[in-house]
């Protein structure tokens, strides 16, 4: 379905969209694939986040996942570009990934190799999942009330500049024995029984905090969500989790006793992401809409 207004918004799997909410806003989801216990699938395609939870064990080796390739998202962009439709794509920062990469090479390729002359435009909105998916759900909304390419980029933009994503792992069992371990894991060294606190946003990676136990990790996430509002407009927050649905209900219901967001939702991360982090992964992504749109 192409997205009304003749400007389809693209964006991954990553971004922890339900299939029902992309199709009513006409958004194109990319399937990343991945291979697990000697079987491959299509994030959110071949397999739900309920089914991969059950099947997650630490003593199996790891998932092996990659952005979809070039070809994958040129192939898009064109079957789009030929509906009529310019191209919108929100992918997660290059800091976790290289969709983003994955996306730009297939830009090029439709434009350069196919001869597409309708506008393809790539962007990093500097997070990943829902925080991602908000980004993704504002440029279709925009595109649905017939703005201009120019218009959703602009707000793109600032909410890009807005968006974040905090997480904490209930286990380092499972991203110990990632190639991840590295470039995350790799800054709690043998610490594996400290709960830690990750915050992706901005284009940036950090570790804030490494409590020791889930409850001291849950209150100071809220925490650090609250230290990075302004309060300068209206709050929409997704609690997000990892086959840990009692305890993002329990979230869901502090963070709207603690900040009455205007928009609160629980979100499960997909497959993708809780390869790498085990069961019990849970997370806040929020923005606050310094231009008070009530999403």
């Amino acid at each position: 379905m192409a997205a009304a207004g003749k400007i389809a918004v693209v964006t991954e799997s990553i971004a922890c969209l339900s299939e029902e909410e992309a199709s009513r806003w006409g958004i194109t989801v990319i399937p990343i694939p991945f291979e697990y216990a000697g079987k491959e699938y299509l994030d959110g395609v071949d397999i739900t986040p309920e089914e991969f939870n059950k099947m997650l064990r630490p003593d199996l080796p790891p998932a092996v996942t990659s952005a979809p390739s070039p070809g994958t998202y040129m192939e898009e962009f064109c079957r789009l570009a030929s509906e009529g439709c310019q191209v919108l794509c929100v992918s997660p920062t290059p800091a976790v990934t290289r969709m983003y990469e994955a996306a730009e090479q297939g830009r090029r390729l439709a434009q350069e190799e196919r001869g597409i002359t309708s506008r393809i435009e790539v962007v990093d909105c500097g997070t990943a999942t829902m925080a991602q998916g908000f980004v993704a759900l504002e440029a279709a909304r925009l595109a649905r009330g017939d703005a201009t390419m120019e218009e959703i980029l602009r707000r793109v933009r600032l909410l890009s500049s807005r968006v974040g994503l905090l997480v904490t792992l209930d286990t380092l069992e499972y991203l110990a024995k990632t190639s991840r371990i590295p470039r995350i894991g790799a800054l709690f060294g043998k610490a594996l029984q400290i709960k830690p606190i990750i915050y992706f946003g901005q284009g940036t990676v950090d570790h804030l905090d490494r409590p020791r136990s889930r409850r001291r990790a849950i209150s100071r996430m809220l925490d650090l969500m609250e230290v990075r509002l302004n309060h300068d407009g209206p709050l929409h927050v997704a609690v997000q989790h990892a086959n840990a649905r009692e305890e993002a209900e329990s979230l869901r219901g502090e963070v709207a006793r603690r900040f009455s967001p205007e928009t609160l939702r629980i979100a499960e991360f997909s497959p993708v992401m809780s390869s790498y982090t085990g069961p019990g992964l849970l997370g806040l992504a929020f923005y606050e809409d310094p231009e008070g749109h009530r999403a």
